[in-house]
């Protein structure tokens, strides 16, 4: 009975742990996939993990963001990332997450495959699959960064597409250095070698272009948002017409402590958070405890950084009780650092 439940129990492994799990299954047919709505960190990652396997697939499990996807079509990545599932796969590998929840239509196909499970990621920890081995470990701001120390420690040769790609990762999961450590610079020195390239060409495969329209949206956004001094902070909140992430980022670089912002289409509602560094260590948020919560409401899925993170779900309904919930939680931990 004991070794059963110990067999049913998530395999916790430490960085070592994890070279030598991704080594054993070199050889495997594996499907590589992450979070909903896949990143620049999500895919940025995924592409050069699956190189080291003798045969690897990556694929998302609904779309990846524009930026995503024109990142990989600036390096000239010719495959498609399509939501086609790999029955035959003997390793799953799920990227920048640590729950199934997250993984839209493939967290079914999943649950019913016998494939060994990995998740790598880097973000707070929450209730990961009992048959699965994990990696996880806040001290990497990116997925990105841990998988660059994997591949090198490994020994697999690192080419330019994989080096930019694996920039854009670390860049863009570490608020463009906002939350970057020493080790994050080191990472970005030692990538741009490897691509013989500068910091200033890997930024033209960063942003997406935002068309005329979207920024006309933008701005008539943050112009018709919420400003409020809360205890010694500044609270800037408001709904998007578009692009909630890219106006909740804007209002921290125009100077607010906290944003949010949220969106609501035909399909879903979403929500977008931003905290600036280093309140998160002052004060102890973690954003993205605070949006796993709070996507609840709205019956979906949260999560992210202590200074960046999200929530989306089909229950547009409840969007406006969804940002009450995250504005009361923020409001109350900025009033009371007053006192």
């Amino acid at each position: 009975m004991l070794q059963e439940q110990a067999e049913r129990m998530p395999q916790r492994l430490d960085f070592n742990g994890l070279c030598d799990f991704v080594n054993e299954h070199k050889g495997d047919k594996c499907l590589i996939t992450f979070h909903s709505i896949g990143d620049r960190d999500a895919v940025g990652t995924a592409i050069p993990l699956s190189k080291y396997f003798d045969d690897a697939v990556v694929a998302t499990p609904d779309y990846i963001t524009n930026n995503a996807r024109y990142m990989i079509e600036k390096v000239g990545y010719g495959r498609n990332i399509d939501p086609k599932f790999r029955d035959d796969a003997k390793l799953i590998i799920v990227l920048d997450t640590n729950t199934l929840e997250s993984v839209g239509s493939f967290k079914e196909k999943i649950e019913g495959s016998s494939a060994q499970l990995l998740f790598i990621d880097h973000h707070l920890l929450t209730e990961p699959e009992n048959r699965a081995a994990i990696f996880n470990d806040e001290s990497f701001n990116s997925t990105a960064s841990i998988v660059y120390d994997v591949l090198k420690k490994l020994g697999q040769r690192i080419d330019k597409e994989s080096s930019i790609l694996l920039l854009n990762g670390i860049i863009s999961d570490s608020a463009e250095f906002k939350n970057a450590t020493s080790e994050t610079f080191m990472q970005i020195s030692e990538l741009l070698e490897d691509a013989k390239t500068t910091y200033p060409e890997v930024m033209a495969y960063f942003h997406n272009p935002i068309t005329l329209n979207n920024r006309y949206y933008l701005i008539h956004d943050l112009y018709a948002s919420t400003v409020e001094i809360t205890g010694n902070y500044l609270v800037v909140y408001g709904q998007a017409n578009s692009h909630a992430n890219i106006a909740a980022d804007m209002a921290i670089q125009t100077g607010a402590d906290f944003s949010i912002f949220w969106s609501v289409n035909e399909k879903e509602a979403s929500l977008s958070a931003r905290l600036r560094p280093p309140l998160d260590t002052k004060l102890h948020i973690h954003l993205g405890k605070i949006l796993h919560d709070t996507a609840s409401y709205i019956d979906g899925n949260g999560g992210g950084h202590p200074c960046a993170a999200g929530a989306y779900g089909p229950n547009r309904d409840m969007i406006n009780e969804a940002v009450g919930y995250v504005l009361k939680q923020i409001k109350q931990i900025f009033s009371e650092a007053r006192k």
